[in-house]
């Protein structure tokens, strides 16, 4: 029986793609530099790879944040100082939410039925702001956070963390739904957690991984909890 339901937030609850973009033109305005057509398509393909190395324990976000713009930057011939642009991003990234399509509804239908936790790697008052601004926050009776753990998911720490705040449960009592094979999936796996897997991107799932559920749609998930 699933007592605790623990819950990814970018692109699994928030769109984290559409967050991005919008803050990238609202940064790009606000500094005067002219929109490329690939600039958005370089910095999914370089923050997606710099998040896998602070999955993977070898980055940090402080070293994130004074990398990746300069990064994207170098990669589509810019001239623009990256930390500069960073600062930017970030302000207008805090203050910007478009939910996924079934979120808050799926939120409403666990919420009392379920202990919800909110996991992220994201940065805490970022994730905590954009939680509230898109009416999400007061669903959730834990915040785990990266930042305030100490440890990143999926690394197991993390989540000792988690379940030492939900005395009485086991993994086995637990579901983690998102949208990420590597931090929530395999987190999951490795520690026992029942697992939902948010296919947001609609890819060919993983053939040699097998997960308790896969959904395509948030409100999939009614059926089975």
């Amino acid at each position: 029986m699933i007592k605790a339901v623990l819950l990814d937030v970018d692109n699994t609850l928030l769109d984290f793609h559409a967050c991005a973009e919008a803050s990238m033109n609202a940064a790009l305005a606000e500094n005067r530099i002219p929109k490329k057509e690939t600039l958005f398509r370089s910095f999914l393909k370089i923050n997606d790879g710099l998040w896998r190395e602070i999955e993977q324990g070898v980055l940090t976000k402080e070293k994130l944040h004074q990398i990746r713009w300069n990064q994207v930057f170098a990669d589509q011939d810019i001239d623009f100082d990256g930390v500069l642009f960073e600062k930017s991003f970030l302000k207008y990234l805090a203050q910007t939410v478009f939910p996924i399509e079934g979120a808050s509804s799926l939120l409403a239908y666990l919420s009392g039925k379920y202990i919800l936790c909110a996991v992220t790697n994201g940065p805490y008052e970022q994730q905590r702001k954009r939680l509230k601004a898109a009416n999400m926050l007061s669903f959730f009776d834990h915040l785990f956070v990266s930042e305030q753990i100490g440890f990143e998911k999926p690394s197991e720490s993390f989540f000792d963390a988690c379940f030492a705040a939900l005395p009485g449960i086991s993994p086995e009592e637990a579901m983690i739904i998102g949208d990420s094979i590597t931090a929530d999936m395999m987190g999951g796996l490795r520690y026992g957690i029942q697992t939902c897997w948010f296919n947001y991107h609609h890819s060919e799932p993983p053939q040699d991984l097998s997960f308790t559920h896969i959904v395509n749609e948030l409100k999939e998930i009614k059926y089975f909890l």
